[in-house]
């Protein structure tokens, strides 16, 4: 932890197994615990002796410093920021480590930070065991995407920021227009402060200050990791899209992307469910405000979807030569153009992400391209100071938040602060009792008092169940301050139901922790556990 960030409060560090917080699915939680049906689907395993391998492999495939520093240099200088990454990666020694988002809004959700925290952290390791090279941290911005219904919005815990733009195409080339309402609903939102207002300081210098999304995004990720080495990469440029012209052609001519996926899909689906679909052709056709779908036709025309355009082999062959920049790899792509492009070593994901990366192994063989080492971000609980001092009131645990749902919780906390058992337990084995007994005298009468005598105990037990509800209705409404208090802890810690990482943005925990929030994260998060992490504020 910083020097100020120790000053200011105290933090305490648990861990908990990810398939204790039931939020993980089963082919993430078998890759962490290295069960063997996975290990067809992914190359070198996450460790750190993997990494001499990957590094001779790297070296002797990557072919591309040259142009991608003058790329990223021209980006960078364009954009008025400098970072001495650049000057690194020109050195051939020097390897990145790579994660990737959609350019979302305000960076959306609060992975987006553990992703980049989890690189940079890595690429530290990595640096005291391989003294001899050097290590990069990459944010690879999606700018191609374009669901715009997915990027255009983040969570305060007041409520939802969107941005209305009515623009379309890849939200990286989208421009700024609209923002101004933007900034006032996240003011509303925040309300008065210090940290409000630099909140809503660096939104301004993020959105109202630059021409588009792209632009807006590599400034506010330089702002907060730019000093710690992050460099940002925006694979929508000419001269990146040319060095991937001859990997096109063949994704256009041979299918390859598809062939290869396909036969992947057949093995993996056997124990997993399988995250993306391959198409024929893994490309869309992209332009001013337009990104749609190359498909092949019956007539082996190359359409473009949901436009007039078409062309023939030759004339998509033209076009591609001519105008790289126009097409874009899709989700089963995008992950062999980042490798192309970068001397990567290791991809940094989540468990979605690396779901279908699980899938492309295939596609990397197919165009002789390394696949990179593929490693889990870490994922984070914060637990601010208000909700660590209503934990300790209610005695709640760690685990406890993520064994069990708000309502059995509820019931849980409400027994054991009560006084009187609130289970009719005891009625419940008397009642069976007694109608079994009367149920054995009076077969011996009759068959069908035997069953009357069972429907009777059916409704007699319906009676007692709904009387323990209302004992449980009563009691809670003796708690109704510890009740609250759960609330509190449930929407604070796991908004709409779901981890705060996936729901909030990363302001919410700024008002709490301010210019010390990535301090904090670089030095409590490791790149290498298997566990869920949890940061209590005290």
């Amino acid at each position: 932890m910083s020097a100020s960030a120790s000053s200011a409060l105290s933090l305490e560090k648990r861990t908990i197994p990810y398939s204790a917080t039931g939020y993980f699915g089963k082919a993430i939680l078998d890759y962490l615990s290295n069960d063997e049906k996975l290990n067809s689907f992914f190359g070198r395993k996450p460790d750190i002796d993997a990494f001499k391998d990957q590094i001779r492999d790297k070296a002797s495939s990557f072919q591309h410093r040259d142009a991608l520093i003058s790329v990223v240099a021209r980006h960078y200088s364009k954009a008025k920021l400098k970072s001495a990454s650049i000057e690194i990666l020109k050195q051939p020694n020097a390897f990145t480590i790579t994660t990737g988002h959609q350019v979302c809004f305000f960076t959306g959700p609060l992975y987006c930070f553990y992703k980049i925290v989890t690189v940079i952290n890595t690429c530290k390791i990595l640096k005291k065991e391989y003294p001899e090279y050097e290590f990069v941290p990459v944010f690879w911005m999606a700018t191609e995407d374009h669901d715009f219904e997915e990027a255009n919005h983040f969570f305060l815990n007041e409520g939802k920021v969107d941005w209305e733009s009515g623009q379309g195409g890849a939200v990286g080339r989208m421009n700024l227009v609209g923002m101004e309402g933007a900034l006032a609903k996240m003011k509303e939102m925040l309300g008065l402060g210090y940290r409000s207002g630099e909140l809503e300081q660096l939104f301004e210098s993020t959105y109202i200050k630059h021409d588009n999304v792209a632009d807006a995004t590599r400034y506010l990720i330089h702002h907060f990791f730019g000093d710690l080495g992050v460099i940002c990469i925006d694979g929508d440029d000419p001269s990146l899209k040319k060095l991937m012209v001859e990997k096109f052609k063949e994704e256009l001519f041979e299918g390859k992307s598809f062939k290869a996926v396909q036969e992947i899909n057949q093995q993996l689906a056997k124990d997993y469910s399988l995250q993306v679909t391959p198409r024929e052709v893994n490309l869309f056709y992209l332009d001013d405000e337009l990104r749609e779908r190359i498909i092949l036709s019956d007539d082996d025309r190359y359409e473009v979807l949901n436009t007039k355009l078409s062309f023939s082999r030759d004339e998509i062959l033209e076009e591609l030569e001519n105008h790289p920049e126009r097409f874009s790899p899709n989700v089963i792509l995008r992950p062999l153009y980042q490798e192309v492009i970068l001397p990567n070593l290791a991809y940094i994901g989540g468990g979605g992400e690396l779901n279908y990366w699980f899938q492309l192994k295939g596609v990397f063989e197919s165009f002789n391209v390394p696949i990179p080492i593929l490693m889990l971000r870490n994922s984070v609980l914060v637990i601010d100071q208000k909700s660590s001092k209503l934990m300790d009131k209610l005695g709640l645990t760690n685990e406890e938040l993520f064994h069990n749902s708000a309502f059995e919780l509820e019931q849980e906390l409400v027994r054991e602060a009560s006084d009187e058992a609130l289970n009719l337990k005891d009625a419940h084995e008397k009642l069976e009792l007694l109608f079994n007994e009367m149920e054995h005298k009076l077969k011996r009468v009759n068959d069908q008092l035997g069953k009357s005598v069972r429907s009777g105990y059916a409704r007699s037990e319906r009676i007692v169940k709904n009387l323990e509800k209302k004992m449980l209705r009563a009691e809670k409404r003796k708690h109704e301050v510890l009740i609250h208090r759960l609330q509190l802890i449930q929407d604070r810690l796991f908004p709409r139901e779901g981890l705060q990482e996936r729901n909030l943005n990363f302001a919410v925990l700024y008002q709490e922790l301010g210019a010390d929030l990535v301090p904090i994260l670089i030095d409590h998060l490791d790149p290498f556990t298997k566990e869920f992490t949890v940061l209590r504020i005290r």
